[in-house]
């Protein structure tokens, strides 16, 4: 009975890990797919969109060859799953290295290095599929073949904790070069969570084998284990991917991405988990297992998809715990404005990516509402009252004739008390605007502490920082025309529920 009990454990741990690779399967390719949308042109998402791409395959193959016994017909798969695994220590340094150039930390060998690793892997990768230097041959255990160390596998492994150790210290590296809470708290995030690729895609078979005198229970426990860890540590780490090169406000991308992962990955892995459950329940009401199947199919996807929309508000509400009652207007416009949490985080985001480009530590926005400027926005340390402005900087960036000593021009820079400054100017509009130049109308300025007597930008500083003020001038135009119609809407929405219920009355009344 104790023997039927371990056998039944380890079938019923099998099947469980059947269910890990499908979900790992299935996330990955969801991710991948999240980042290519979303992303496209981000250099860390393309980079890890590559490590999803090498963790896709090898845990898909795994997948496939589960339970075959045909060691003939498994060893070409096994071979293509050398795609995947000769490339992720090239995948990990390629990450690695635009984690530290989002930092500012350019290497032009690092840079070769990442090329070098990359015609390294594909040298290793026609190794391993055309010979029998890399890995040879193959082993049929139960539920589990693999192919055998070749004569320069133990290369390999040296290539691949080389390349990964590399990539762990480029990240602790990228995390002391973050000025800024928000990039430290990312890269902490990545740091946490940065080695589950590599965990998931080695081939430890090769090294350890399957060992004929340990009992099964005891090889699929940390099997399942470790795939459990692997496939909650790669959601964590695309959730960290996810925000770099997104200058949205972090409400809007994590309520993106929450709604993607619900409503498909995790549904398609509970439809995997139907499947199986399914096909064990053969003859259960005295119904075939396809027919259990497609039962049990529909009704998860159909209960899934009510249950997440139902769920919604408690959803919002966790991940928008403040700014409730502008969320709410939000909502009510399709989700499409700004708050006022919003235009912060996103010009944080702005002056946390302009910090860490110009390598200084306090950056600020000081904005003109209503006529009248005040400061808005500040990353990193600032003495109380040194961003106010005296109002000679005002008409020097209106482009007046202030006559201030203390404000020197230097092109679109003005250096003024230990600070660049660089004026935000709305686009040419068809009036011209009193003070300054025709059709342009100073709407804020940014600051960042000087790192030099005069401006020393370099040409892909220069590229980097107009970028991220023309989304910063977006950004308070709409806020200055969206601040009109959230007006607006407190004037209108109370008369308009008035009318409403003036409508349910007449509609009573004339039943």
């Amino acid at each position: 009975m104790g023997f039927l009990s371990v056998l039944e454990l380890q079938e019923f741990l099998e099947l469980i890990n059947v269910v890990l690779l499908s979900g790992i399967v299935i996330v990955s390719s969801a991710l991948l797919l999240y980042l290519i949308v979303y992303s496209p042109r981000n250099n860390v998402a393309r980079s890890f969109a590559m490590l999803l791409v090498c963790v896709l395959i090898a845990y898909f193959v795994d997948l496939a060859l589960f339970g075959v016994e045909d060691l003939d017909a498994a060893i070409p798969w096994l071979r293509f799953q050398w795609v995947g695994i000769a490339f992720t220590p090239a995948a990990y340094l390629s990450f690695s290295n635009a984690l530290l150039i989002t930092t500012g930390a350019r290497s032009r060998l690092r840079d070769v290095a990442v090329r070098a690793s990359y015609f390294f892997s594909a040298f290793l990768l026609l190794g391993a599929v055309f010979t029998d230097h890399i890995v040879r041959g193959g082993a049929l255990a139960p539920r589990v073949s693999h192919l055998l160390p070749g004569p320069l596998f133990p290369f390999f492994v040296l290539y691949f904790f080389a390349a990964v150790g590399w990539g762990v210290a480029n990240v602790l590296r990228a995390r002391r070069r973050c000025l800024t809470s928000t990039s430290r708290r990312r890269m902490t995030y990545l740091m946490a969570t940065f080695a589950a690729p590599a965990a998931g895609v080695f081939p430890y078979l090769l090294l350890t084998g399957w060992p004929a005198f340990a009992p099964g229970v005891a090889l699929w426990l940390p099997l399942v284990l470790g795939n459990v860890a692997v496939g909650l540590m790669l959601v964590l780490l695309s959730y960290s991917v996810a925000f770099f090169g997104a200058l949205t406000p972090d409400r809007v991308v994590k309520h993106r991405l929450v709604r993607f992962l619900l409503r498909g990955p995790f549904v398609a892995t509970l439809v995997v988990v139907v499947i199986v459950a399914a096909l064990q329940a053969e003859g259960w009401l005295g119904l075939p297992g396809r027919r259990l199947m497609l039962f049990g199919v529909v009704s998860v996807i159909l209960l899934l998809q009510l249950g997440i929309e139902l769920a919604k508000p408690l959803i919002d509400r966790a991940l928008y715990r403040r700014d409730q009652p502008e969320i709410e207007w939000i909502q009510q416009l399709g989700n499409r404005l700004l708050t006022t949490t919003d235009l912060h985080q996103f010009l944080e985001n702005v002056l946390a990516a302009l910090c860490d480009l110009l390598r200084v530590r306090t950056a600020f926005v000081t904005v003109i509402d209503g006529g009248v400027p005040h400061l808005e926005v500040v990353c990193g340390p600032l003495e109380p009252g040194a961003a106010d402005l005296p109002p000679e900087a005002w008409q020097a960036f209106a482009g007046a004739s202030s006559g201030a000593r203390r404000i020197e021009r230097h092109g679109d820079l003005f250096v003024w008390n230990g600070y660049w400054l660089v004026p935000l100017y709305t686009p040419f509009s068809s009036l011209p605007i009193e003070g300054g130049a025709k059709g342009r109308r100073v709407v804020g300025v940014v600051g960042v502490a000087a790192r030099a007597p005069e401006p020393d930008l370099s040409p892909e500083e220069r590229v980097g920082m107009e970028a991220l003020l023309a989304q910063a001038v977006v950004a308070l135009e709409d806020r200055q025309l969206q601040q009109g119609i959230f007006s607006a809407l407190e004037r209108i929405i109370p008369e308009i529920e008035d009318i409403q219920r003036r409508r349910g009355v007449l509609h009573y009344v004339g039943e």
